[in-house]
Formats: structure tokens, sequence, C-alpha cells
């Protein structure tokens, strides 16, 4: 693949000694230990015992979530006349998790008359619509209750008000200006919420409402899930509903969760966050991305395996023609950025009429790890209408820059890192000059770099079995909890072990002094190929444990290769 000339600036974390030793002896762990959970905030005794050994006792009261009680109370009354409820959920991971939770949840809390509906991202798009309360007002809905959406439904809030439609929304998402007038809004995005609490996905939300409801804290599983798939920081509370909720999965009480691992080639006992985020959580995002989240969201709710065993083989085979127009879509892109790319760049834009609108946000997140570019894909349809996804670098604000062409587009939104959009055809090429100079304003001239994070340096000779142990504690892994980086300085690669493997991956074994340990770098065979084989380099990696024909040993997951400034 051609891309920019983009390389890694190393970021090595500062180590304070003193402090990393007393809470090394604090909490009975090795110092390597103490300094990665300083290195993420954690810098007390107390912090580090709930950090290290999450239990439900550490996840807050949910009526500290504002609007909790008045939601509770709405329910309580519907219960006692009955009422017909609808639970509007998303159409992602986190929200149809979310909303099988919450369902299962009333049915507990003694609420018989409940349905479900999940929008389609294509034809309708996210979040509750005026045109979704009309249809509840045929069906006698007199209470709807939103999952992962709704916090800027202002319309919808309106219909339903003018219907007497009753509105609980439970959601995640940034508040933008008012609330909607809803009987309640519970998020904890707003105000007074604990700190611990405010980054929770929209499943938990959900959990928490059903807690609040029936006293007991059940399917932390689809909670977890939710919670990876939505990459919300592991910390707090997210730290600990994915700590219960795999070791919920590992039960394997859950009939469709063990449908789905098995299609993925895994087993539920095997199941870690990284598992989720890479092999389960496409596979339920299939359904959305190329129709409805209906067919997850019954895997979820699925009662034997008879049930789920067809839904999790429907998932799977969706994600694999979504991994075909992905790929038919990635090579086109490409192909397109052969001629059109120009270094001096700092955004890049691309459109084209009959790309997939479902495939083009992962397609732009590959884009910009190659690139390291702010990057939109636009998708048109037959009346030339784009829709588009953003995707942002360190650095720049893809709301902002989107504020700043918003003269250009039919309707946005996002955060910080991400967004998506409405465009005419006939504004791209306006757009594509006013997102540049939005990026302007924002980035440095010159080079832009991308920063590798690195938590400690150490000698291979450190490196053994008791370490990688000591690095599993911090689990699980994952956004704002990464797998700790390390690195070496002045390592020589054995020319004789350099293996290119299928894909463009790299195996090889690295020497410092007698130590000798192998090593693997996914998509870096062309990056050792830019230095002398015999020549020393400085490596980022991850040890881990690496089991392969009943044999267990450790491995370098390489992370960055480069010529050695400190050679030995």
């Amino acid at each position: 693949m051609s891309s920019a000339a983009v390389h890694h600036e190393w970021r090595l974390a500062e180590e304070d000694r003193r402090a990393t030793n007393q809470l090394a002896a604090a909490l009975g762990v090795p110092p390597i230990v103490a300094h990665l959970l300083r290195l993420r905030h954690v810098t007390q005794a107390r912090e580090g015992e709930q950090f290290l050994n999450p239990a439900a006792e550490h996840l807050e009261d949910p009526f500290l979530l504002r609007d909790m009680e008045r939601a509770v109370a709405r329910l309580k009354i519907a219960r006692e006349r009955q009422e017909r409820i609808l639970v509007f959920g998303d159409y992602d991971v986190d929200g149809i998790a979310g909303t099988a939770i919450l369902m299962n949840a009333l049915r507990r809390f003694g609420l018989s008359s409940c349905q479900y509906a999940v929008p389609s991202r294509i034809t309708e798009g996210f979040g509750l619509s005026p045109e979704w309360v009309d249809k509840a007002r045929k069906q006698d809905v007199t209470l709807i209750v939103t999952v992962d959406n709704g916090t800027n439904a202002r319309e919808a809030a309106e219909r339903a008000k003018t219907l007497g439609i009753d509105l609980i929304i439970t959601d995640h998402h940034n508040l933008e200006g008012n609330p909607p007038e809803a009987l309640a809004v519970v998020n904890p995005k707003r105000e007074n919420t604990p700190e611990r609490a405010s980054q929770i996905s929209g499943a938990a939300v959900a959990l928490k409402l059903g807690w609040a409801l029936t006293g007991d804290i059940v399917d932390v599983d689809l909670a977890a899930l939710g919670t990876v798939a939505d990459i919300v920081p592991l910390r707090g509370e997210n730290r600990v509903i994915v700590a219960l909720g795999l070791a919920e999965m590992a039960k394997q009480s859950r009939p469709g969760l063990v449908a789905l691992a098995r299609v993925a080639g895994t087993t539920v006992e095997k199941i870690t966050a990284e598992t989720i985020a890479f092999h389960l959580a496409p596979r339920i995002n299939a359904g959305g991305r190329l129709g409805d989240g209906l067919t997850g969201l019954k895997l979820f709710l699925a009662e034997d395996a008879n049930k789920a065993t067809p839904l999790a083989l429907e998932l799977d085979q969706a994600n694999q023609e979504r991994r075909k127009i992905e790929r038919l879509t990635l090579d086109q892109a490409q192909k397109a950025l052969a001629t059109q790319f120009r270094p001096e760049q700092r955004t890049i834009i691309l459109a084209q009429r009959g790309w997939h609108p479902g495939v083009i946000g992962i397609v732009a997140s590959r884009l910009q790890k190659n690139y390291y570019r702010p990057i939109a894909l636009i998708a048109v349809d037959e009346n030339g209408l784009g829709r588009g996804s953003v995707r942002g670098i360190e650095r720049f604000d893809v709301m902002a820059a989107l504020s700043a062409a918003a003269e250009h587009l039919v309707r946005f939104g996002g955060h910080r890192a991400a967004g998506g959009m409405t465009i005419h055809e006939s504004q791209i090429e306006a757009f594509r000059a006013a997102f540049e100079s939005a990026a302007a304003q924002q980035l440095p001239p010159g080079e832009i770099h991308r920063t590798l994070d690195i938590d400690a340096l150490v000698a291979l000779s450190e490196i053994d079995a008791r370490l990688v142990k000591s690095l599993e504690q911090l689990e699980p892994f994952g956004h704002g909890n990464p797998s700790p980086i390390l690195c070496s300085y002045g390592v020589t690669p054995l020319s004789n072990s350099v293996q290119t493997l299928r894909g463009g991956h790299l195996r090889l074994a690295i020497r410092q002094g007698p130590k000798t340990l192998n090593a693997i770098g996914f998509n870096m065979a062309d990056q050792l190929a830019a230095h002398a084989a015999t020549e020393p380099v400085d490596i980022a990696f991850t040890p881990k444990f690496n089991t392969w024909r009943g044999q267990t040993s450790i491995q370098l997951v390489l992370k960055d290769i480069r010529p050695s400034q400190f050679p030995t």
C-alpha cells in the first residue's frame, strides 16, 4: 500500500521512582505494575486495589444518575396499568446490547406488554424520529424508552408530547444544548454524575436502569459487549463492567454468545476485550451496517441453541459480505489516492457513487492509519445525496472542522475524534476546500507526526514469564487502558530468522546480548525492509504469551521499528 511518509515520534513516559516504589509496596505488586498504574492516573493504594480487583461493589448507585428516580417511578405506574411500552434502541452493538438488557429487565419487573424497535442505518439513520413516534402511537404505545439514543431528539420528543406519549431517554451521547422535553433524560453526561460513572456506555446506562428497577445487576455480559464495542475508556465503572461481564460470559449461560463465539472460531471461556473488539463486535455490527440490528438483538434474546445458532450464522454471513464490500471500497479508495494524494495536503476527502454507507467508516479508519490525515469518505446515492464518515487524528478536532464547513453540509454530528455528515454532491468540492482550510488552522505546518506512547524502557534480559504475568494484572485492556507498550534499544534482528508472512506480516527473532526472543509485527514487513537486516534497531512492543501446538513461549508483538538511536 502506498501511503504518506508518516513516522512515529516515540514518547517515553517519565517515571517517579519514589512514588512508584511506594505504590508498589502498598499494593504488593512489582514496580513496573505500579508505574503502569500511575500512568493510568491510579496513584492511591485504594484506587489501585479497585483497579486490580474490580468487583460489583465498586459500581456507583444507579440513582446517582439524574432523572433515574423519575424513570423508575414512571415505569412503576406503567406496571400498575400494564401499559404498552416501546423500547427504542440503536443499530450498533452498544444499542443492541442495551436494548436486550432493558427488555429483559422490564419483563422481570412485570411489564409484559413490551416491544422493541431498532431503526435501519441505511434508510432511517440514527435515533428516535417523529416518524417512529407516529408508528408507536398507531400501536397504542403510551411510553417510549430509548436506549443509546435520544439525547438530542428534540423533534421526536415534541411529537411524543403532542401525541400524549411519555418519553424516557436513556443515552450516553453528548448533549447539544438543553435536553429534549422528556419525562426523564437519564444520561451520565449530565451534570453532577460521579466521575467514575460519567463515561459509561449506552448498554451500561440500560444496565443501571434495570438495576434500579429490580434491585439486581443482571446481563452484565451484554453491558461488557456494548462497553468494549463502543470504545469508551476502560477505567472506573467501565473497567468493572467489562471484568464482571467477561467472567459472566465464561459461564456459558447465554446461548447467543456461545453460538456467536463458535462462528467466530473461539469459545466463551476464551473471550477477552480484544476478542470482543475484533471478532464478536464486527459480526454483530454487520447486521446493522448492511440492514438493521434486529438479528443481533434476537441473538441476545435467544433462549436456546436451536434459536441462537441460525442467528449467529446469519450474522457471520453478513460479516463476510461486509468484508467483501469493505475490501472493494478500500481498493477503490487506494487507487484514487495513488493518483490524487499530495504529501503536503493535511486532509483527505474521497467521494464516489455506489459506495455502501455502512462500510465507509471502517474504510476511513483503515486509511487514516496508513496516511495519518483527517479523512472523510462519502458514499453518494443515485439522487446525488452523500453520506460521509469522518475520522480524525491527534491534535485535530473533527467537530470543529465540520462546524467550520457547515455551510456546505445538510447536517452533521459527532465528537472530537470522529463524525458523520450528509452533503449534496454539488457541494463536495467546496467542502473539500473548507475542510482543508479548517485543518490548516488546527494542524501546524510541516510533517504530521504520529506519536507512539511508550510506557517503559526495558532490556530483553528483563522480559520473562513473571514480567508478562505481572502485566496481565492490568487486564482487561482497551481504550483508556491500552496494553502496555515497552521498548528496547539497540537490539539486533537475526537475519536468518526473518520471515514475511501472508498479509505483509513479519516474523523474526530479536537478540540483545545473550537474550533472544521471538517477535511478530502485523503489517510490518515493509518496515523492517527499510533497515539493513543485521543493523541494530530500537523496537517498541507488547510482550505476550503465545501458545502454539501445546507449547507456550513469550512473543514480542511489535508496534514500531526504527534505526537504533542508542546502539549498544
